[in-house]
């Protein structure tokens, strides 16, 4: 007897699935109990010889284990009673097919080989009503596989759901992320220009100092100009001196002082142009590592800006996902 919901039972009428036929099918229950081994064997045969419903078979249960299971479930298509607890064990089989993701078209083709293979034992041992019978298993196996097929493509809409969150959370998390890594891109930019700039001010006041060290070798040329010219003026006071012989000795030791102070001057002087050569010289190397730590820098700070840009983008993506994903 059908003992179902209302819901259930309006898809069971547009079945045409009727009391009489469950009655008739069940006073028939032999031919079910007798003939499910051996349909159930030749039905396994026919999907073992499809590599991808083997594959499947073999990787999430064994054959053995299988076969069981369809020798109860052909034998309960007798069974006397439709109800809440029929229900359940169909929609079990949806779920386990929604599971190992075992498409439609496979499990339709499956109930098309059980038809197939009753209609064929029918003939084969000219079972009395056997037309009534088919008719009658027919209706039953297409409610069945509509109970299954509802199971099946809600279990399905189920997993779909927990994939859209997943993927709406894993969206909102990369879109956190982002905004993380873009304030470090942000911040390193900022660093990067920063250090740019302070590597130029660098460079002016190292310009400037080269600057003020070559005025210094100016000046040092002149000291060395005016102590070459006082040399020259000691020189000739002291000739002067001693022409002047006696008179001129005073006027004489004078002379030699001017010169000695000359020749020291000429020294500190050219001590003072070698220290201001050596000063330059470094002044120059510095100059050098300054400007190619500010290209560094002045390149860092482009590249942390590319990298933002790029960031904002990965960002609108992101936001653009979980967006989509909630509508």
């Amino acid at each position: 007897m059908i003992r179902l919901t209302d819901d259930w039972k309006i898809i069971a009428n547009f079945y045409q699935l009727q009391d009489e036929d469950i009655i008739f099918l069940y006073e028939n229950r032999y031919f079910f109990h007798e003939q499910a081994q051996e349909i159930v064997d030749v039905f396994y045969a026919r999907l073992m010889s499809v590599p991808h419903l083997a594959g499947m078979i073999t990787e999430h249960s064994s054959l053995e284990s299988l076969r069981k299971t369809q020798i109860w479930y052909f034998q309960t298509l007798a069974s006397d009673t439709i109800d809440a607890e029929y229900i359940a064990g169909r929609q079990k089989i949806g779920a386990v097919h929604a599971k190992i993701g075992l498409p439609v078209v496979w499990f339709l083709g499956g109930y098309a080989i059980y038809l197939r293979l009753i209609s064929d034992k029918l003939d084969e041992l000219s079972v009395p009503n056997g037309d009534r019978i088919f008719r009658a298993i027919t209706r039953r196996i297409n409610f069945d596989s509509a109970i299954i097929i509802d199971q099946y493509t809600e279990d399905l809409f189920k997993e779909n759901e927990k994939y859209k969150s997943k993927m709406i959370d894993a969206a909102k998390e990369l879109t956190a992320l982002i905004h993380q890594v873009n304030g470090i891109a942000l911040e390193v930019g900022r660093s990067a220009s920063t250090l740019a700039q302070s590597q130029e001010g660098v460079v002016n006041s190292v310009t400037h100092l080269r600057q003020d060290s070559q005025k210094i070798d100016e000046l040092s040329k002149f000291v060395m100009e005016v102590a070459a010219q006082t040399n020259l003026l000691g020189l000739n006071a002291a000739i002067e001196a001693a022409r002047a012989g006696d008179s001129g000795r005073g006027f004489s030791v004078v002379a030699n002082e001017v010169r000695n102070l000359a020749d020291r001057a000429k020294g500190s002087s050219q001590n003072i142009k070698e220290s201001v050569w050596n000063v330059i010289s470094l002044i120059d190397q510095i100059s050098d590592k300054v400007e190619n730590t500010m290209a560094i820098s002045q390149e860092q700070a482009a590249s942390a800006q590319e990298l933002a840009s790029l960031i904002r983008h990965l960002r609108t993506t992101a936001e653009k996902l979980a967006t989509e994903e909630d509508n």
